[in-house]
């Protein structure tokens, strides 16, 4: 049961780094303005790689830092901008939309979760807590 957890939790870290690099990879590609031939295709994957290895070597706790630094990009996009497209909405068409339980209690509530985790992050990152 236990190898099949980590199995799990391997597979899921490798397909998300390789959807990750494979996207940034294009992406460098392509604002770099690198050929699709082999020079331009290893110009773009040590764009891709070199730099994040570089990190990873000389400052090792830096993954956890950015992991905290992309939990508030991840808050912000994920709960702040929908709760504050809701109110919004709801603000210029009173009564037309889909409604939930909870109404403005459960945005605001929502809204106060974000900020709190937001917080959190930003006390860990200047060694308050």
């Amino acid at each position: 049961m236990e190898a099949s957890i980590f199995l799990f939790a391997d597979l899921a870290l490798a397909t998300s780094f390789l959807g990750v690099s494979l996207g940034l990879f294009d992406f460098l590609a392509e604002k770099f303005q690198r050929p699709d031939n082999k020079r331009g295709r290893t110009q773009s994957g040590l764009l891709t790689f070199l730099p994040p290895l570089v990190f990873a070597l000389f400052y090792p706790q830096g993954f956890l830092m950015a992991l905290g630094y992309a939990a508030i990009a991840l808050v912000v996009i994920a709960i702040i901008l929908p709760v504050l497209m809701v109110r919004k909405v709801r603000a210029e068409k009173p009564g037309a939309g889909y409604q939930t339980i909870g109404g403005k209690i459960a945005l605001n509530l929502a809204l106060a979760m974000g900020a709190v985790i937001i917080a959190a992050q930003l006390m860990v990152a200047f060694n308050l807590v």
